[in-house]
């Protein structure tokens, strides 16, 4: 009964989505966004605190352009997709990089692969990351063949499908799934091991370190609201937990996922479900990213959508985009605090890092 009143209460959601959200400004978008002085605040994720905005007082240092949920051969999804990285394409100049956040295809067939990093390709900029989910396994028998189209799009040479690359000299850090469920996700403690390790080579300095995962981290995002009934909508309680123990040791630490289809969210999601597509846990500043190919069903459900994230010294700013239709959603801008971010004084890319099979410390394997 709970989640029956659960998924009525997101159908209602979804109706009021036009309602006015809290936005926020940046120096590079001041002039479309004079009229909007409120901001929504995902510190520590205050659910109802709004702050006026003002300017970054800091330098910019990284920006990037978020989608997930590409769906390639699902009904529809192509013009989307495709219109939406010429969106993106357009703007190539005014972005750092471009993250893909999982499920590029529908089925994970070898097809669904092609068409979708053709339509990659046309990127012309620096600096585009992809992210395999649940529908590139398809319960795990197509994952060669979604490592296979990641490799030679990347350029890696792994069997494995957690990695390390970086975007401006900037950690980037690809996480996903062993298992072989159709919608769950399995991490084992070996790719957490690599996680830690990557994480605090790349943290050091108070750097930004960006984590991607198609899945979120359990109870974030309105997890249980959006995805009420199938199992497998977060990574499961122990992997959260160990996974936030190893985040949250570090500042400025950005973890990015898809899956969820919860859209862009408003004051209404955030005051009734005490979540949001942007929020702050433990530290660590969680990011889900909508659906681009198909529908999202909490929020503004409409597809198209995605975020641009940039990040200053003194806080992040992440705006609503419709890539489709190239409209900047000002009901949907979210500012986020930060403390003592560093540049990266020498931003030479470095290759991408495979894993070798490191070890948890003890403290961890007893988590």
């Amino acid at each position: 009964m709970k989640k029956i009143i659960a998924v009525v209460l997101a159908l209602i959601i979804s109706m009021f989505a036009v309602l006015p959200a809290f936005a926020a400004d940046s120096p590079q978008v001041a002039e479309r966004r004079k009229a909007i002085p409120d901001v929504m605040v995902a510190d520590e994720f205050r659910t109802s605190d709004t702050a006026k905005y003002s300017e970054s007082q800091g330098e910019k240092i990284i920006t990037l352009d978020l989608i997930s949920d590409t769906h390639i051969g699902a009904r529809n999804a192509e013009p989307y997709v495709r219109k939406g990285l010429a969106t993106i394409n357009a703007e190539k100049d005014e972005i750092d990089g471009v993250i893909v956040a999982g499920d590029l295809t529908n089925n994970g067939y070898d097809a669904q692969f092609t068409e979708l990093y053709s339509i990659l390709e046309t990127y012309t900029g620096d600096n585009m990351v992809t992210v395999n989910g649940n529908h590139d396994y398809g319960s795990g028998k197509n994952r060669p063949t979604a490592i296979k189209h990641r490799n030679r799009f990347l350029g890696l040479d792994t069997q494995k499908d957690y990695f390390s690359t970086d975007i401006k000299g900037y950690k980037v850090v690809v996480m996903g799934s062993e298992g072989d469920k159709p919608n769950s996700a399995y991490i084992s403690d070996e790719q957490l091991s690599f996680v830690r390790q990557e994480v605090s080579e790349g943290a050091q300095g108070g750097k930004p370190v960006f984590v991607l995962c198609h899945w979120p981290m359990r109870n974030t995002h309105c997890e249980r609201i959006s995805w009420p009934i199938i199992p497998g909508g977060a990574l499961d309680t122990t992997t959260t937990k160990k996974l936030q123990s190893i985040l949250g040791a570090y500042e400025n630490v950005f973890y990015i996922s898809g899956h969820l289809h919860a859209g862009l969210n408003g004051r209404l999601t955030r005051l009734l479900f005490r979540g949001c597509c942007v929020e702050q846990r433990n530290g660590i500043t969680c990011i889900n990213v909508p659906s681009l190919g198909k529908g999202n069903h909490l929020g503004k459900t409409s597809r198209g959508t995605g975020m641009r994230l940039t990040v200053y010294s003194d806080k992040a700013i992440v705006e609503g985009r419709d890539y489709y239709t190239g409209e900047w959603l000002t009901n949907y801008v979210y500012e986020i605090s930060l403390r003592n971010v560093s540049a990266v004084t020498s931003p030479d890319s470095m290759p991408a890092l495979v894993p070798d099979a490191p070890v948890l410390n003890d403290e961890e394997n007893a988590a």
